[in-house]
């Protein structure tokens, strides 16, 4: 594909174990011109690797990232050998059990089992199989590591889906903490067509500064307001 250019790792982010620091992030969320909601993401780090990420979307954001209701999502599992090995992920809506959602994965059974609507079942899983929140942060320590392109097996909805990533080039945005160098990435399902523009800047250890889909002749359109990061 030869994106190449677009990399100008530093020392700083030579090292992959520098890019998932403890952060908190806030971010707004409009429909074309429309203010939506906001988005709180969290994210934990301890010495022995453990994480836990959550994320809070308020009322009035859109599907996916963008969700109409109330959402509280978290992913708890392991950082290790450059890559993230969830073991717990939930999902919360504002209407309580029923849009409750668990999933626990087994590496040793290599299996993943969810509990939605008050039903259980397993499924096989291969390595490297993300939940939804954890592969956000998959795609940033790879990124780190110049890759290009990336394909995730995502456990999702009670299905195992393959979630693509593509850098698709380079842009400068402008960011609350100045106009900042940033890889666009087209986000994709299966073998659909790009669903989601992100631009990931390498100065922020490789967050999201903005998100966009289009739909319906509509565009969504999240971006940084706020960020706090920490050092291990």
């Amino acid at each position: 594909m030869g994106f190449g250019i677009f990399f100008c790792t530093s020392p700083l982010y030579a090292d992959t174990s520098l890019v998932l620091k403890p952060f908190t992030a806030s971010f707004s969320v409009k429909r074309n011109v429309i203010p939506l909601g906001k988005l709180e993401l969290k994210f934990s780090l301890n010495g022995t690797g453990d994480y836990v990420y959550h994320a809070h979307t308020m009322p009035g954001m859109l599907a996916g990232w963008f969700s109409a209701d109330e959402v509280i999502e978290e992913s708890r599992g392991r950082l290790s050998n450059n890559s993230i090995h969830p073991s717990h992920y939930t999902y919360q809506g504002e209407d309580g059990e029923k849009e409750n959602t668990a999933l626990s994965f087994d590496w040793n059974s290599a299996e993943v089992e969810t509990t939605s609507h008050g039903v259980t079942w397993s499924q096989s899983i291969t390595p490297g199989t993300q939940d939804k929140l954890s592969q956000q942060l998959l795609v940033r320590l790879d990124l780190a590591q110049e890759r290009e392109e990336m394909t995730y097996q995502v456990a999702d909805g009670g299905k195992i889906k393959s979630y693509h990533f593509r850098v698709d080039g380079e842009e400068q945005i402008k960011t609350p903490y100045g106009q900042l160098r940033c890889l666009r990435v087209m986000r994709s399902k299966a073998s659909r067509k790009p669903d989601y523009t992100i631009w990931f800047a390498p100065e922020l250890d490789y967050l999201p500064v903005k998100i966009e889909r289009r739909q319906s002749g509509r565009t969504y359109r999240m971006v940084l307001d706020e960020l706090k990061m920490e050092n291990n």
